[in-house]
């Protein structure tokens, strides 16, 4: 015969442990990243978690989440079970579940709210963090409040900025991150477009340059398409 439990079993569905000790900001309660979880130095290279095969240096490397969200949907699951996978690399760039403008705002909120608590509970476990800065549409800005100032800081650009109405969003909501976090560099995942991080530049802040997977296979190819068009000139 099973003995019964004294206490209760709770399901902690929401992973409340997450933010176990977080501040919470005064507009929405998200939890804020601490200044002495952010990593003072950028990475030496950054890869994507659907990428992580082509780690050559963990040590060296900044994992990110710039890919696909279902790529790392059992992380958002359960993120205490890839603690210590995530503990090899020498930092990881904060979570990157997308809050898309076109959701409802608070279905961007909650995305914005997992990807800051998941970043505040590795960043508390003792892995180095560079908090990825993700927003939805202008009303999401208030989660600024959520990230240390005069800290690293990481955005992703690579398939935001295709169109031209979102190069302007884009460019717009960059100058209010810089405004608002003064952060001392902000290493980007993919391009880094004049129009886009100019204001960047004005300010004098530097500016890490990460190639994306797409950018580097894009390059391959066009290797290949230059060494067998200079092959068939010799023919």
């Amino acid at each position: 015969m099973l003995r019964k439990s004294k206490s209760p079993y709770l399901r902690d569905v929401y992973l409340a442990y997450l933010i176990d000790g977080a501040g919470r900001t005064e507009t929405d309660g998200f939890p804020i990243i601490e200044e002495w979880m952010v990593s003072t130095e950028p990475p030496k290279e950054i890869i994507q978690w659907d990428r992580r095969c082509d780690v050559t240096n963990p040590s060296e490397t900044g994992m990110s989440f710039y890919c696909n969200d279902p790529a790392f949907q059992p992380i958002l699951g359960n993120p205490k079970a890839y603690t210590e996978k995530l503990r090899k690399y020498g930092l990881i760039i904060g979570v990157d579940a997308s809050p898309y403008d076109n959701m409802p705002l608070w279905v961007q909120k909650s995305q914005i709210g997992l990807n800051l608590g998941i970043t505040y509970y590795y960043g508390s476990q003792g892995i180095k963090v560079i908090p990825n800065v993700r927003l939805g549409d202008n009303r999401t800005l208030s989660s600024l409040e959520a990230y240390p100032h005069h800290t690293l800081i990481a955005i992703g650009t690579n398939g935001f900025i295709k169109r031209t109405d979102n190069r302007y969003i884009f460019a717009e909501q960059v100058q209010k991150i810089v405004d608002t976090l003064e952060p001392t560099g902000i290493c980007v995942y993919g391009p880094v477009p004049d129009e886009i991080f100019a204001y960047v530049r004005l300010k004098g802040i530097p500016i890490y340059q990460y190639d994306s997977y797409t950018m580097k296979e894009n390059a391959k190819d066009r290797e290949r398409r230059f060494s067998q068009g200079d092959k068939d000139e010799r023919k």
